[in-house]
């Protein structure tokens, strides 16, 4: 299918790529329907575009690419909500702030997307681990060349 969006103007996508979420991004819950863009599959930055609302589109990372140690801890009612026993049977990907300069950019750890890749499903979820909603995705030492 064909799908216009904010960035890249249209696209064709493959409607088993359509990602739905239980419950709508915070501050987005009327947009259940998107789909990831990436140029291969082992692009650490993707986008997540709505396919309900051209307009709305998030930059997402990997969240290990970031941040050494993630060890995301979920709760029952999430679990229950993507259909899985366990954290290691989800993918996560954290929405990412760019700034112009890039050492200001920043991405969200205590709110990650948790996806469900066997059935699509995802959702935002609200991590019970202590992590910040702002961290830099450049730590020190890390260079951008």
């Amino acid at each position: 299918m064909n799908i216009k969006t904010r960035d890249f103007g249209y696209i064709a996508v493959n409607e088993e790529d359509e990602i739905t979420f239980t419950c709508g991004m915070y501050g987005f819950e009327e947009y259940k329907k998107y789909v990831i863009l990436k140029d291969s599959p082992e692009d650490d930055v993707m986008y997540l575009q709505s396919l309900e609302n051209s307009d709305l589109s998030f930059v997402l990372i990997d969240p290990y690419a970031v941040a050494t140690g993630f060890d995301p801890s979920v709760n029952e009612e999430d679990l229950n909500d993507l259909e899985t026993a366990g954290e290691s049977e989800l993918k996560f990907l954290v929405i990412a702030i760019i700034k112009e300069e890039i050492k200001d950019s920043v991405v969200n750890l205590k709110s990650p997307i948790a996806l469900n890749p066997k059935t699509r499903k995802a959702k935002q979820v609200i991590l019970q681990n202590s992590y910040p909603l702002r961290y830099s995705i450049l730590q020190e030492g890390d260079s951008i060349c």
